[in-house]
């Protein structure tokens, strides 16, 4: 039997808003983590199961995020660097996509309206954690492991708790 959708969501949701809480953010930013954990949740686990990222939750969820951060008084310069990151993976997506998927794409800006000026650092760290994860698959599997797809959701999510924490 599988678990219902809404576990992921409020583990995820609840996740990154008791960080925020234990990190003293405000309300409205507490709000806009929620909402991105909630999103996160639920994405590592369609990603997982599926290989896909739904527009379904990864729009409504950026959009949510956006707005929160409209009321919040974006800076920014809080954003230039996360942009250019978007901008670099879209491009990469466009030319290669077997290597990057435009859901991946959606997922960053989602991380990019959720964490603002920590979604360079956040990529930064999922980038590395799917590395290591590749380098051991391919030493426990082989040739093998080249012909596999790691889902890139539950790598994003990770680094995006390590960004809040570090």
């Amino acid at each position: 039997m599988r678990p219902p959708r809404t576990i992921s969501a409020v583990v995820g949701g609840l996740t990154l808003l008791l960080v925020g809480i234990g990190l003293d953010f405000d309300l409205i930013v507490l709000a806009r983590l929620a909402v991105l954990g909630a999103a996160l949740g639920q994405l590592v686990r369609c990603d997982v199961r599926e290989r896909r990222i739904p527009n379904r939750i990864v729009l409504p969820a950026a959009g949510a995020c956006a707005s929160l951060s409209l009321l919040e008084g974006v800076r920014l310069n809080s954003l230039i660097g996360g942009c250019v990151l978007l901008a670099v993976m879209l491009a990469v997506s466009l030319a290669r996509p077997a290597w990057l998927g435009m859901g991946d794409v959606k997922l960053a800006l989602l991380l990019l309206c959720g964490l603002h000026a920590a979604t360079p650092q956040a990529i930064l760290f999922a980038v590395e954690l799917c590395a290591v994860v590749a380098v051991l698959f391919i030493l426990w599997r082989g040739r093998e492991a080249f012909r596999v797809a790691l889902p890139l959701a539950p790598f994003m999510a990770a680094g995006s708790l390590l960004a809040l924490l570090i």
